[in-house]
């Protein structure tokens, strides 16, 4: 199985929890059936190293940086240089690192769908950056999708059994109420059902739906979406055989536990969604985007300006994502025989 990571933003914490990540992961010998890649800048991932003081870099190595390969114990990656070289400067937002992380993006994803990878592991960038290198895309979910070509993406984020997905992502939230509407929350629905299914192994996987309005609009009198669009979605995917059920009011779902009753979740909004989950996986989250011919996964946190070059990174995320890339390829492999 071959697996690429991006290089992210080189200015932040990805390439740390990168380094650590591959530490953990090469200490274990039955991983060995992995093959490891990613898509980068020699001098730049030579000078974090550097930096850093990772120790599996020998002084030999540090020097010699035309060697495309760093090694973690026996495991190797393989380094695909990207033209485009960044200072690496902690904590700060730079033009060169955002054409660094956009050129690695680029090669990733397109690489990534024609088979050349079995999936994608995408480290946090700064989207200030990004923009400033000429960046058109709202987020990397997007960005993937239109690589891909699917008009659509399913944003979903998981630990474990708990996973949530969002009917709108980045969008501004005077914009959510307009941006939901019934089919297209029966697509993503649908979507949603089999993803359970071929990324996790789950048939006739239980969803609960979220309402937009507090208190699920309380029988209309605080909002009239849930009446007139979310309910009828809910119904049609029921007619399709899709376990589907609520609308739901958020807050008392998740603050009484009702969330572990469900294979999956779909949140009508960003934070809706996304503050529950990352309280409840204190930073181990793992970001996936359902409903692509490909596997592409990430840590669920930023790029950590504020603490990045003080070795103090939490890999444990990152670590995650990639053991999620892996199993949710060898899923898509198994139903493919």
């Amino acid at each position: 199985m071959k697996i690429i990571f991006t290089i992210g933003d080189c200015n932040g914490i990805g390439l740390e929890c990168f380094f650590k990540t591959l530490i953990k992961f090469s200490a274990d010998s039955k991983n060995s059936d992995v093959d490891f890649f990613i898509a980068g800048n020699k001098k730049t991932i030579y000078e974090y190293a550097e930096k850093c003081n990772f120790d599996f870099l020998s002084k030999r190595q540090l020097k010699e940086i035309d060697n495309n390969r760093i090694y973690f114990n026996d495991l190797a990656c393989e380094i695909i240089n990207c033209a485009e070289c960044s200072p690496v400067e902690f904590g700060k937002e730079t033009l060169d690192a955002g054409r660094l992380a956009a050129s690695s993006l680029k090669y990733a994803a397109k690489e990534t769908f024609e088979k050349k990878f079995d999936a994608a592991v995408t480290l946090p960038v700064s989207k200030k950056s990004l923009y400033s290198a000429g960046w058109e895309f709202p987020g990397q979910t997007e960005f993937f999708a239109s690589v891909c070509a699917v008009k659509n993406p399913l944003m979903l984020l998981f630990l474990g059994n708990i996973r949530i997905a969002l009917a709108t992502i980045h969008v501004p939230l005077e914009d959510v109420p307009k941006s939901i509407n019934q089919a297209e929350l029966i697509r993503t629905l649908e979507i949603f059902n089999k993803s359970l299914l071929i990324d996790f192994g789950i048939k006739n996987g239980r969803i609960a739906v979220l309402g937009l309005n507090p208190h699920a609009g309380e029988s209309g009198s605080i909002g009239r979406e849930e009446s007139a669009i979310i309910e009828p979605a809910i119904n049609d995917c029921k007619a399709k055989g899709i376990r589907a059920e609520g609308p739901f009011p958020a807050d008392g779902f998740f603050g009484f536990g009702e969330y572990k009753k469900y294979d999956g979740i779909l949140a009508m909004y960003h934070d809706q969604g996304l503050i529950p989950l990352k309280l409840l996986s204190k930073g181990n989250g793992v970001n996936f985007t359902a409903g692509l011919p490909i596997v592409r996964c990430s840590p669920d946190h930023g790029t950590g300006f504020s603490i990045a070059g003080k070795g103090i990174a939490n890999e444990c995320s990152s670590l995650k994502s990639l053991l999620a890339a892996i199993e949710i390829a060898k899923s898509r492999k198994k139903l493919n025989e």
